[in-house]
């Protein structure tokens, strides 16, 4: 007799286990390839931005401020002509208020900004508490440590504070008849890094909540180019100021400017150097302190 040959139904289900089974082991894998090359991505993000940094600051002797002045452009914008975005930094008026520029060039992206690792739902804010909603990004400067006081110093324009990217001082960018009288001037350089450039963080992956995305007004999230909302384009750290664990924490809007990142389980930061590391979330707050203080004469042993 002709039989026709074919699988059991148990070979069947045998077979389909073994294909469930290779299938849940490879997912893993294939996450972990993706995630190393959005932090791939990221890192080399950040390392363009300190090289812009240092060729800003071999321009005009000085680091860029994180803002000029109150309502006025922050860092990123002074960076462009530094990271071959000239045509964009050409559309801005670097004497005139964020709120009084082109609605249409500040919601302009720079993609060197974005981390891949954080999707978002727009590249453009929701809403800013004066001007246009504008670009996004991923990336604050280094405003310093907490020990200052009042707490809102490191966003000030005249107190002595131990960040990189503080607001410029109020007497060298003085703003008359509502303009800003010149271009920005920072507050240091290379001489003012007394802790050594590889012992000092410059740029770092910001805290943004998953309820704050895209919304200015403390939230952190607002437009990178509005001076008016320092906590959108600076960030401290140290003593209570510690590495975000989570983006799920949602924090009052205002009182935590920290770091933090879309990446499982490390936070990505631009030393003065120019080298990127990758710091765990775990990393306690005394070394923060000491790596986000240019000041404080103690070093840390990245390794």
């Amino acid at each position: 007799m002709n039989r026709k040959h074919g699988f059991t139904l148990v070979e069947l289900l045998v077979v389909i286990a073994i294909i469930g089974t290779l299938i849940g082991m490879l997912l893993p894998a294939v996450q972990m390839v993706r995630e190393a090359a959005r932090r791939t991505a990221c890192q080399n993000n950040l390392h363009q931005v300190a090289l812009s940094i240092h060729n800003y600051e071999s321009a005009k002797q000085l680091y860029p401020p994180a803002r000029a002045a109150d309502e006025f452009l922050t860092w990123p914008v002074y960076l462009m002509p530094f990271l071959e975005m000239n045509n964009l930094y050409d559309q801005f008026k670097i004497q005139e208020k964020y709120q009084f520029q082109d609605p249409e060039i500040v919601k302009t992206t720079m993609p060197v900004m974005l981390c891949p690792a954080r999707p978002r739902k727009s590249n453009v804010s929701l809403g800013e508490s004066k001007g246009p909603v504008g670009a996004i990004g991923d990336y604050a400067g280094n405003a310093g440590t907490p020990r200052f006081f009042p707490f809102d110093v490191w966003a000030k324009f005249q107190d002595p504070v131990d960040g990189v990217f503080n607001s410029g001082l109020a007497s060298q960018n003085p703003v008359v008849n509502g303009k800003l009288e010149g271009t920005e001037r920072g507050r240091y350089g290379h001489a003012e890094i007394t802790d050594g450039l590889s012992n000092t963080i410059f740029i770092g992956e910001k805290y943004v909540s998953t309820y704050g995305e895209l919304k200015s007004q403390g939230w952190g999230d607002g437009s990178i180019y509005n001076g008016d909302e320092p906590e959108t384009f600076m960030r401290i750290g140290g003593f209570a100021m510690g590495l975000a664990t989570s983006r799920t924490l949602i924090l009052s809007p205002g009182e935590y400017p920290i770091f933090g990142s879309g990446h499982v389980g490390v936070v990505n930061f631009a030393f003065g150097d120019g080298s990127v590391h990758s710091l765990p979330i775990s990393t306690d707050e005394e070394t923060l302190f000491r790596l986000c203080s240019r000041k404080d004469g103690l070093s840390v042993d990245l390794d």
